[in-house]
C-alpha cells in the first residue's frame, strides 16, 4: 500500500528543521559535558531538560566523596536499537574532539602528537567571546598516518576536519548549528600482490563530506508543551563512483495532557539521493504516536504505533513498560517492529574499502522483545542488564569481492527469510576508590536462521570493552584499556570458503600528566600484544604503536 499522507510528515519537519540551531536545556548556560574516551568508544553525558522525555529514566547523581564522572545513556531501553558492531576497536586511531578544560567559559585548547607509522597528530578547539548565553567556536582535527601495517605506503590513511559551530541560548529556546567538513583517506591495502613500480596513489581511497545540521529545544520548565526539532544535510563524494547527499530531519515532541497522561509525537523524515552506477532516490519517512501513562506510580506504560513507508507502508506496534522499584533497580520491558535506514555514509562508518559497485537496502527489524533492568546504589555504582530477541530482514553482511579481494561489497539476507538474533548486553560503571573509576562492558550475540549464509561474516558474537582510570598523583592518571572481540568470520569470494579470523585481544595504556594548569602530557601506548588482528579479511591492523601528545588550554 501506497503511503499517500507522505506531505503530511514532510511539512511539519521541514517547518521546525527551518528553526535550526539548538542544544538540550540546562538552566540559564550552556555546558559542554562530555567524557571523551580516546579511541573508539565516547560516552556522552548531556545536560538534563528541565522536563525530560524519558523522566522515568533519570538517575540522579547521589555520589558524595566518590564523584563518578560518567553516566548511562538511559534512553536506550525506549529505543530499541537494531544490532550493530564496532568495526575500529583495532583499526586506526581515530581523531579525539578535544574539549576546553574549562567547559563553556571557552577558553582555547590545542594538542599535538607525534608517534609511530608516521603518526602526526593535531587538535584544537578555540571559542570566539563567549558568555553564559552564547557561544562560538571553530574545532579543527588532523590524525594520520605515513605508514601503516603493510610494509609499504599503501596502508597509510589520514583524518582531517574543520567544525564551526554556535550555540544561543534564548528565552524560550536553546539552538545550536553547527557546519563541518571532513576528508578521510585510507587505501586498498588488502590486495596480495602490488605491480612493480606502483605509485602510491594508485589505490587510494578518499571521501569528502560537508554538512549543515541545526537542532532546537524548548524551554519547558512547567509547560505541558515540549519539543525537540533538528535537521542535517551532508553531501558525501570522494574519487570512487559512488555518491550520495542526504537531508533528515526529525521531531520529538510531549504534552502533557493530565497527571501521569502524556502524548508523544516522534517523527523522522530522510531525502536522499545515491549514485553509483546509477541515480536512486531514497527516501524514508517515520511516524511514531504513543500514549505514555502512569498506571502507578511506580509503574509506566508507553503504547504506540510505529509506522513507516519506503516504496510501501509498514506499521509495526510499539509497547514499552517500565517499573522503577527504587534507585538500584529499575525494570524494563518492550515489544515492537522497526526499520533502519542504511546509508552510504553509515555502511563507510562500519567498513571504508567498499565496492564502487555496491546497492543499499534498508534492514526490517520485523518484531523484538526485550527486557532488562538499570540501576544505582545511590553512590558510586551504575548498572545496566539488556537482553533482547527479534527478526530482521535485509540485514547486511560484509563479504570480499570475487572481482577484487581487496574490496568488499554488501550482501542482505532474504527478505523473505528473518534472521532470528539474540543479544544480551552488559554495563557496570563504578568508582571503585575516590581514585579509580572503571568502566566494563560485554555484549553477546548470537545470529540464527541464516539462510544462504554459513556464518554471520563480519558481525563478532562477543565484544568485550573494560576502561579504567587511576590516579596515582593529583597531577598524574593511568588509563588501562582492554577489547576483545570473538566470534570472527570472513568469506573469500574467491575460493568460496569462510575463513575463521582470530580473535581480538588489544591492550593499551595511557598515562597523563599535569604538568601545569593550562599544559597536559600524555604517552598512549596501543595495542601492546603487537598482533596484527584482521578486523576485516584480507586487511591486517597496525601492531604495537604508540603517540605521545603535549595538549595546551589558553
Amino acid at each position: 500500500m501506497r503511503f499517500t499522507s507522505k506531505i503530511m510528515l514532510v511539512l511539519p519537519l521541514g517547518l521546525i528543521s527551518m528553526l535550526s540551531y539548538g542544544q538540550q536545556k540546562k538552566e540559564g548556560t550552556i555546558q559542554n559535558e562530555e567524557f571523551v574516551s580516546e579511541k573508539v568508544r565516547k560516552i556522552e553525558v548531556q545536560p538534563t531538560m528541565s522536563r525530560s522525555f524519558e523522566a522515568l529514566n533519570e538517575i540522579p547523581d547521589y555520589s558524595k566523596d566518590k564523584k563518578v564522572d560518567f553516566s548511562f545513556d538511559l534512553t536506550k531501553p525506549s529505543s530499541i536499537q537494531l544490532p550493530t558492531f564496532q568495526t575500529s576497536i583495532i583499526g586506526p586511531r581515530a581523531g579525539e574532539e578535544l574539549k576546553s578544560p574549562f567547559g563553556s567559559k571557552a577558553k582555547n585548547s590545542i594538542k599535538v602528537g607525534a608517534g609511530n607509522y608516521g603518526h602526526t597528530l593535531l587538535n584544537g578547539h578555540f571559542g570566539y567571546n563567549p558568555t553564559e548565553k552564547e557561544l562560538r567556536g571553530l574545532y579543527i582535527n588532523h590524525d594520520a598516518n605515513a605508514t601503516g601495517p603493510t610494509d609499504n605506503a599503501f596502508s597509510s590513511r589520514s583524518e582531517n576536519e574543520v567544525k564551526i559551530y554556535s550555540q544561543s541560548l534564548w528565552s524560550k529556546a536553546l539552538l545550536k548549528g553547527a557546519i563541518d567538513y571532513r576528508r578521510t583517506a585510507t587505501n586498498f591495502y588488502g590486495r596480495e600482490v602490488f605491480p612493480m613500480n606502483t605509485p602510491e596513489d594508485a589505490f587510494a581511497i578518499n571521501y569528502n563530506q560537508i554538512k549543515f545540521n541545526g537542532d532546537i529545544y524548548s524551554q519547558t520548565e512547567g509547560k505541558r508543551f515540549s519539543y525537540q526539532a533538528g535537521t542535517e544535510f551532508s553531501s558525501l563524494s570522494g574519487n570512487l563512483a559512488p555518491k550520495e547527499w542526504m537531508s533528515s530531519s526529525y521531531l520529538k515532541a510531549n504534552y502533557d495532557i493530565s497527571e501521569g497522561l502524556m502524548l508523544r509525537i516522534n517523527g523522522d523524515a530522510v531525502l536522499s539521493n545515491f549514485t553509483s552506477n546509477t541515480s536512486i532516490n531514497r527516501n524514508f519517512f517515520r511516524l511514531k504516536p504513543s500514549i505514555s501513562y502512569d498506571l502507578l506510580p511506580r509503574l509506566n506504560l508507553q503504547a504506540g504505533i510505529n509506522a513507516i513507508n519506503e516504496e510501501e507502508l509498514r506499521i509495526y506496534p510499539s509497547i514499552q513498560l517500565k517499573y522503577r522499584a527504587n534507585d538500584f533497580i529499575r525494570l524494563f520491558a518492550g515489544f515492537e517492529g522497526d526499520t533502519q535506514f542504511n546509508s552510504y555514509h553509515s555502511s563507510l562508518l562500519l567498513n571504508p574499502w567498499l565496492s564502487q559497485t555496491i546497492n543499499l537496502q534498508n534492514t526490517q527489524q520485523k518484531w523484538i522483545v526485550s527486557g532488562g533492568l538499570i540501576g544505582t546504589n545511590e553512590r558510586n555504582v551504575h548498572y545496566e542488564l539488556k537482553a533482547s530477541y527479534g527478526e530482521y530482514a535485509n540485514m547486511a553482511f560484509f563479504t570480499s569481492s570475487a572481482a577484487d579481494l581487496s574490496q568488499y561489497e554488501i550482501l542482505y539476507s532474504s527478505a523473505n527469510n528473518a534472521v532470528s538474533v539474540l543479544s544480551l548486553q552488559a554495563n557496570v560503571k563504578m568508582s571503585v576508590t575516590d581514585k579509580i573509576q572503571s568502566d566494563l562492558q560485554v555484549d553477546y550475540t548470537n545470529y540464527g536462521n541464516l539462510g544462504s549464509f554459513l556464518y554471520a561474516y563480519h558481525r563478532p558474537n562477543i565484544q568485550i570493552t573494560w576502561m579504567n582510570t587511576i590516579k596515582v598523583h593529583p597531577k598524574v592518571s593511568i588509563l588501562p584499556q582492554l577489547y576483545f572481540v570473538g566470534g570472527l568470520y570472513g568469506y573469500n569470494s574467491a575460493t568460496k570458503k569462510a575463513i575463521v579470523l582470530d580473535n581480538i585481544l588489544d591492550l593499551n595504556l595511557k598515562g597523563e600528566y599535569q604538568i601545569t594548569d593550562k599544559f597536559t602530557a600524555a604517552l598512549s601506548a596501543n595495542n601492546l600484544l603487537g598482533k596484527n588482528y584482521q578486523r576485516y579479511l584480507f586487511y591486517p591492523t597496525q601492531g604495537f604503536n604508540f603517540t605521545a601528545t603535549l595538549a595546551y588550554s589558553f
